[in-house]
């Protein structure tokens, strides 16, 4: 009885070997992408209307001189002071 011994062939798998160097490239962008790669520098452009607002909240006002002004002074309030009603019974549980 004859005994074949053969040995194993170990193949090279070229779909293994581009897929691992595919998956080290796309990790290698993601870590220079997140940790080493410069910040871009955005000029920030603002609207116009923006613009106005900044201009009037830049603006000091004194509350003093608009609370003594005449114009402040004729106006009327011609709403009344809300007053609080009777909101509920002193005991909710006892039956009517």
């Amino acid at each position: 009885m004859a005994v074949v011994l053969e040995e194993n062939k170990k193949t090279f798998s070229w779909g293994k070997f581009v897929g691992i160097i595919v998956l080290v490239v796309v990790l290698g962008l993601a870590v220079y992408y997140l940790f080493f790669a410069p910040t871009p520098a955005f000029e920030i452009v603002v609207p116009s209307p923006l613009q106005s607002a900044q201009q009037i909240s830049d603006l000091e006002i004194d509350p003093a001189v608009v609370v003594n002004s005449a114009a402040f002074k004729s106006l009327k309030s011609h709403s009344p002071v809300p007053s609080v009603g009777v909101i509920g019974r002193v005991n909710p549980f006892v039956p009517f």
